[in-house]
């Protein structure tokens, strides 16, 4: 049955005063349009009547492109409605509610009306409604930040839910969402973050490799920067790393990744981890590379080549730092490893984990206790299991029915443990928290984490926190001089100074001194002095010289001398809030605090990434493809940004 029989049947006399053409109908506008008729015979054949408003519309010789510019202007949903349909027998009425035409009372529309609800709005060859593509934006985001298959979109529930909410929305294809709309979004993501990165002059990464359970190895980097004093923390790749682990081959990804983004002269700072391969890679970074002035013009009949040593300097690599929180990791691990007595109650202990989570009993007998479960690779989860353990009272204990038990003097070198190792847990808890400034944080966590251990005491065995204080020396002292880090906590308005022993503090007042000398001839061109002025003097003191410095040397050490003399501020303040409000009094010291400040302290961000990787590669997302996948962790990873 058409739907011009359909829309007659039954109707009443109002809806028969419409009708369509006479000759057979091949466009799809015509169910919008139709005739009155006198005696059986059309009136005004060249004028059709919009079923919507009752305007007649001029059409001679049967051509619809009036027809056609009617809808599109004055109903732009039925316009819609109408591109959407392949035949008009499939055609159906849109939703007239954006309509700008009030329809006439006179006239009434004969559509089908048990096909409403099936009329969808245009996706080809692109969305022509705005909530079309406000949907179907709002699904790509649902997917990637949630993580969920592609195949989502093609769930029969998912579609059931969608279409009852809005059933004129046309849901995507997963061959869509893979060529279209996810390479879309990328490239919009990564065109914000080569915007965003290019209002920075210094920029830091974190740089790692990572195997999934498949043992397919990949590469990430992050990059760390702070714009208009606001600390950014950015994904810059993670990508399938084939071949060998290679120096080579890390430095080839390294570099390519750098020309994505257009960041090869601002890389000053890399965190990796202390694996062979990427201490050689780190070498092979490309330089920073600066070109200040005109090159001076070189003889090419000289044989000499005349090296400036501070131009030579520019082009060394990027200063690289091991990971502290994973070297800090590795001194706790060590630690508990040489301690025998120790090693064996964790052992014990961890049985005791095993027995509650593998007994259905033991499960119910706890009841709202729980046993952290551990985690290998992290030794801050054994003190959570300690902490765990001693908070279940010890008749619950006793009613485990487990064959290992712990005697009274076992629980008391628990309790010497959690004491012991809390001061290493909240220095790791610190310096790889997101979003806050942690590089300031390095070497005034050595120095209190080596307060500390000194006044450690264990009644059962004091052995670990010998060992404990001997492994901070060998692992740790080596942060305390790397430059990065001391200007850093120098920079941070809450320490400043004061992590300072003895001469160091005459010996970091002179290095951020000449840091902001550095900088002076270029911010301080405005700034004038008396001692700008050349003095005149008489004949007879001629022979004296001037020993008074520059406007710009004496600018930066007022300004250094005035900011050291200010009181720290307190624990909970930002730091970058503290630059933003003293960058005019203070400009060299600020742009200093943003190229110091934003280095991070471990390589945390990078291996954030990495649990987000390992979510997305689970067993019924195994075909995957390497491109898909890269594609969706810079979205989800970069969301925020």
């Amino acid at each position: 049955m058409s739907a011009w029989s359909e829309e007659t049947e039954g109707a009443s006399d109002v809806i028969e005063e419409l009708h369509p053409p006479q000759k057979r109908i091949l466009s799809a506008v015509w169910t919008y349009f139709g005739f009155r008729k006198r005696d059986g015979v059309i009136v005004k054949s060249d004028s059709p009547i919009c079923r919507a408003c009752g305007k007649a519309v001029p059409a001679k010789t049967g051509n619809t492109s009036n027809l056609r510019h009617h809808l599109r202007k004055h109903h732009p949903s039925l316009y819609a409605a109408m591109l959407n349909m392949k035949h008009p027998e499939l055609l159906v009425k849109s939703e007239p509610s954006d309509d700008p035409v009030t329809p006439n009372p006179s006239v009434t529309d004969t559509s089908p009306a048990e096909s409403e609800a099936s009329s969808k709005w245009v996706v080809v060859p692109v969305p022509m409604d705005t909530r079309q593509v406000a949907l179907t934006d709002s699904i790509v985001t649902y997917i990637v930040n949630g993580l969920l298959p592609l195949s989502t979109v093609e769930n029969k529930d998912f579609i059931a839910v969608l279409q009852l909410a809005e059933p004129f929305f046309t849901m995507p294809s997963r061959r869509d969402l893979t060529q279209n709309l996810i390479p879309q979004r990328t490239i919009a993501v990564k065109l914000n973050l080569i915007n965003l990165i290019q209002s920075t002059s210094d920029i830091c990464l974190t740089v790692d490799l990572w195997s999934n359970r498949s043992m397919r190895s990949f590469f990430g980097m992050t990059g760390h920067f702070i714009s208009n004093f606001t600390l950014h923390n950015v994904m810059l790749s993670c990508q399938r790393f084939r071949g060998r682990h290679s120096a080579d081959n890390i430095c080839a990804v390294y570099e390519d990744i750098l020309s994505t983004y257009d960041i090869k002269n601002k890389v000053s700072f890399i965190v990796t981890d202390s694996a062979s391969n990427m201490i050689k890679a780190s070498n092979l970074f490309p330089p920073i590379t600066v070109v200040d002035g005109e090159e001076e013009e070189q003889d090419d009949t000289s044989d000499l080549h005349v090296v400036n040593i501070d131009e030579e300097m520019m082009y060394f690599p990027p200063e690289r730092s091991p990971c502290f929180v994973y070297t800090l990791q590795l001194v706790v691990r060590d630690a508990l490893d040489q301690v025998g007595s120790v090693k064996n109650l964790l052992g014990k202990i961890q049985k005791l984990v095993t027995f509650c989570y593998k007994s259905p009993l033991a499960f119910e007998t706890l009841g709202d206790y729980r046993i952290h479960p551990g985690n290998a690779t992290r030794w801050n989860s054994q003190l959570k299991i300690l902490k765990s353990v001693l908070n279940i009272r010890s008749d619950v204990l006793g009613q485990l029915e487990c064959p290992v038990q712990l005697s009274p003097t076992e629980f008391k070198i628990i309790q010497e443990l959690c004491v012991v190792l809390e001061p290493f847990e909240e220095v790791t808890d610190r310096c790889q928290a997101e979003k806050v400034v942690t590089s300031s944080l390095v070497i005034p966590c050595v120095r209190g984490l080596r307060y500390a251990v000194k006044n450690m005491k264990m009644t059962g065995n004091n052995n670990l926190v010998s060992i404990l204080q001997s492994l901070v020396e060998k692992h740790l002292a080596k942060f305390e001089e790397i430059q990065c880090f001391q200007m850093a906590s120098i920079l941070d308005p809450r320490f400043k100074l004061d992590w300072c022993i003895g001469e160091e503090v005459n010996t970091m007042k002179d290095l951020l001194m000449g840091k902001v000398e550095c900088l002076s001839p270029k911010l301080s061109a405005g700034y004038n002095d008396c001692s700008d002025q050349p003095k005149k003097r008489p004949k007879l003191f001629s022979y004296m010289e001037s020993q008074s410095s520059s406007s710009a040397v004496a600018k930066a050490s007022h300004d250094v001398i005035v900011y050291l003399s200010q009181p720290c501020l307190a624990e909970d303040v930002d730091p970058l809030a503290y630059w933003k409000g003293n960058q005019t009094g203070f400009p060299e010291l600020a742009q200093l605090a943003c190229k110091y400040l934003a280095i991070p302290a471990s390589s945390a961000p990078v291996e954030r990434i990495f649990s987000a990787a390992g979510n997305i590669f689970r067993p019924e997302r195994s075909n995957l493809n390497d491109k898909t996948f890269e594609d969706l962790l810079l979205i989800k990873c970069n969301s925020t940004e």
